[in-house]
């Protein structure tokens, strides 16, 4: 069982994901997002940074595929990935670091485009506008991630704060402001 904020951090991912609001994760939303985030970095899948992003989600797609679509329609809905998402990763710490991990060490390290191992504000905010995270909530979540007020996020401290976001119970945990406030 997970907690109501888990719930709605699952909710917020699931939100991302379903790139086209069908209602339902897909690989074409899977692509899309790759590509957007690639792009937002001056990237293309083609390019050598692309490219481990988009090999990293392509991974991840299918662990989600073979551990979420209980029907096998190679679709995801709010009910198998809310489901999903808790037995093979929320409560599974070695399913996420096996799983989801790499995609955000992928993504990460194409947002590290001076590759100084961390983000600056300009950085962060590309970042999260690839994601669709509303302006007025990117700083407000820079400085709740910044936990030492260097101001720049580690690409470690980012990657510990996705595991947070998706694994974490605690409210007070800075990774819950990964992509803003959890309404």
């Amino acid at each position: 069982m997970i907690s109501d904020l888990q719930s709605r951090k699952l909710d917020r991912a699931f939100g991302h994901l379903d790139v086209d609001g069908d209602g339902t994760i897909e690989w074409e939303d899977w692509i899309e997002l790759a590509t957007r985030i690639t792009a937002a970095f001056g990237q293309s899948p083609a390019t050598p940074q692309g490219a481990r992003v988009v090999s990293a989600f392509e991974q991840l797609w299918q662990s989600l595929l073979s551990n979420l679509d209980l029907d096998g329609d190679r679709r995801i809905s709010p009910q198998e990935w809310r489901a999903g998402m808790t037995s093979a990763f929320v409560t599974d710490r070695d399913g996420y670091l096996a799983n989801f991990q790499p995609a955000a060490q992928a993504v990460f390290g194409l947002a590290d485009t001076d590759a100084d191992g961390k983000l600056s504000k300009d950085e962060f905010a590309r970042f999260q506008r690839a994601f669709h995270t509303p302006e007025r909530d990117i700083e407000a979540a820079f400085e709740r991630l910044d936990t030492d007020g260097s101001g720049t996020l580690s690409v470690s401290e980012l990657v510990d704060a996705a595991e947070q976001f998706y694994r974490g119970a605690a409210a007070e945990a800075h990774g819950n402001w990964l992509y803003g406030p959890i309404a």
